[in-house]
């Protein structure tokens, strides 16, 4: 077993640490153990030095968020139907939802909302997924 950094705190006030690194360490003979190295990606760390500021988009993907009327009739247009989504809009402007929070509405949410339709609920966070923040 590899010797690992010993850290114990000392006992003055002021809280200072001490570190005892190990030397190198000696292979043991009895194990054909070898060493795991792995990185972590810079995405999981969400205040790293490098991040990207707030105003940025991270997604390329992403593009500017339309208005509800903008969104459901080319929703209706990209799918051949003739007013079925744009009839939500209502729905939507009364509980003051927009485009950007449809993505994650959940079923009991839809359900709420009177839009039962399986197929609505996909197409309309689909569609959505492209303008979440």
């Amino acid at each position: 077993m590899p010797d690992l950094p010993i850290f114990s705190q000392s006992s003055n006030a002021k809280g200072n640490y001490k570190i005892s690194t190990p030397t190198t360490p000696t292979p043991n003979p009895n194990t054909n153990a070898m060493p795991i190295f792995f990185t972590i990606p810079h995405q999981m760390f969400p205040f790293t030095q490098n991040s990207i500021p707030n105003n940025v988009s991270s997604s390329p993907l992403r593009r500017p968020v339309p208005s509800l009327d903008e969104f459901l009739t080319k929703l209706d247009e990209s799918l051949g139907n003739s007013g079925e989504f744009t009839g939500f809009k209502n729905i939507f402007e009364n509980d003051r939802i927009t485009v950007d929070q449809i993505h994650d509405l959940t079923d009991a949410e839809f359900d709420q909302l009177g839009i039962n339709k399986i197929g609505w609920r996909k197409a309309l966070r689909a569609a959505a997924q492209h303008y979440k923040i």
